[in-house]
């Protein structure tokens, strides 16, 4: 198994206490609306990946946010409860997942989860806030990133874990990331089932700046916030 907690010496991903994160003062009410996790693990956060994801969120209290990697809606659910209020038109939260599972590669259980969310009806349709989410039901590998440059200040990356698939999803990501403060995260850094993901994690954190949240599997790129210094 990949030890999620130490750095690797030719890594320059970062690897943070969860202390760290909330450190960062976001002027927002110590408030939030939680979900008790579902009874399966596979495909879903852990609840202190879910707070840390929802603490990066308000870290740059989006106006709109994209998800790569609907699954069965609860991480869809858990952002739209959240997100910070703005006096913005139209939906906010756009979440991209396959319209079916034609030609795809995948790797470790991937598919079977991909196979089970396709008839799904996914949790965030269950919100009154339903009309803030637009369902994108396309293959990433042919999403046009132009169409939304520089649209979304929070990207939540947790599709395909198949290595191409995350470097075409980052990669559009990247485009899609607004002016700072605008933070892109990832999930399954350090997964065992996905040791591509984490190197190709690690081979980009020369390009950009790449931090772990030590006892999860997120993985985030933040700008214009500071990241609290160790304790000690």
């Amino acid at each position: 198994m990949i030890n999620t907690n130490k750095s690797n010496a030719a890594s320059g991903v970062v690897h943070i206490r969860p202390y760290q994160l909330l450190s960062i003062e976001d002027g927002l009410s110590d408030e939030i609306k939680f979900f008790m996790p579902a009874l399966e693990a596979a495909g879903s956060l852990t609840v202190i990946e879910s707070i840390m994801l929802l603490k990066l969120m308000r870290c740059v209290s989006p106006t709109h946010v994209f998800e790569f990697g609907t699954y069965k809606g609860y991480t869809t659910r858990l952002l739209l409860e959240n997100i910070p209020e703005r006096d913005v038109a139209g939906e906010r939260i756009y979440t991209l997942d396959l319209p079916d599972l034609d030609n795809i590669v995948f790797q470790g259980t991937d598919k079977d989860l991909a196979t089970e969310s396709i008839t799904y009806q996914r949790k965030y349709l269950s919100s009154p806030r339903k009309n803030l989410v637009k369902q994108i039901l396309q293959d990433s590998m042919t999403l046009d990133p132009e169409l939304y440059s520089k649209k979304f200040q929070f990207i939540f990356i947790d599709a395909n874990h198949e290595v191409s698939y995350v470097c075409r999803d980052t990669e559009n990501a990247l485009v899609m990331l607004a002016d700072a403060p605008s933070c892109v995260v990832w999930h399954d850094y350090g997964n065992p089932q996905f040791p591509e993901l984490t190197q190709y994690l690690e081979n980009l954190s020369a390009r950009i700046p790449v931090y772990h949240i030590e006892d999860t599997m997120l993985a985030f790129h933040l700008l214009g916030k500071t990241v609290a210094p160790r304790r000690g």
